[in-house]
């Protein structure tokens, strides 16, 4: 089954090289760097979103972190990185390819879909993947930010969720749920975080509740 939808995947993604369209010019998109100073642990996070120039490819990465203070609980430290290269299709959907490390599962290629909608105010990001493995995930990765710029001081907030199904044994494998809410100047941003965090079938909860830092580079 995983050889077919990656075959799949291959021709839609031939195909759109192949096709004579016009390339979209976009303006160029922050790359914004977050930690969150939690009660339980130091967390990390890095979003980049780049369109090469007069081109309709372009390049998805999104890269998390976690650690404990004291290296004395081990289960807090984790590593995330997920490196997509995609193209343009139809109205800023993409077709992606590419892999994913984590320090659970180690290295998987994965295939999916993005799409990137934004205007003065808002910003939406959705990503589902599927894990090219001989045993799948699909994942589901979407965030909404407000990000209003018609002041020197503007609110700032984020809704972000991830959930990772396995396919093969049919049960939920890891999730999470991400809330900011504070305040940004200029590239600047800083507020209340929460993350929650969960592991497994059973759904092993980590939660962590701090201040967050982020700034976002052109």
């Amino acid at each position: 089954m995983q050889q077919r939808i990656f075959i799949l995947f291959l021709v839609l993604f031939s195909t759109a090289v192949c096709a004579q369209e016009k390339p979209v010019v976009s303006p160029p998109k922050p790359t914004p760097v977050e930690f969150l100073f939690g009660h339980n642990r130091l967390q990390g996070q890095t979003t980049i979103i780049k369109n090469f120039p007069q081109s309709k490819f372009g390049f998805f990465s999104l890269s998390t972190l976690a650690g404990d203070y004291s290296n004395t609980d081990k289960t807090n430290n984790e590593l995330f990185s997920n490196v997509q290269l995609s193209y343009d299709v139809f109205k800023g959907i993409r077709v992606t390819m590419g892999g994913t490390f984590s320090s659970f599962k180690g290295f998987s290629p994965i295939a999916g879909l993005e799409y990137v909608y934004a205007n003065k105010k808002f910003v939406l990001v959705a990503n589902p993947t599927i894990d090219l493995k001989k045993q799948p995930t699909l994942a589901n990765y979407a965030h909404l930010e407000y990000t209003p710029k018609d002041k020197k001081f503007n609110l700032y907030g984020r809704l972000q969720g991830l959930y990772v199904h396995n396919v093969a044994a049919s049960t939920h494998e890891r999730s999470a749920a991400v809330i900011r809410l504070g305040v940004s100047h200029k590239g600047f941003s800083t507020g209340l975080g929460l993350n929650q965090d969960y592991y497994d079938p059973a759904k092993n909860v980590k939660s962590n509740v701090g201040i967050f830092f982020q700034y976002k580079f052109m």
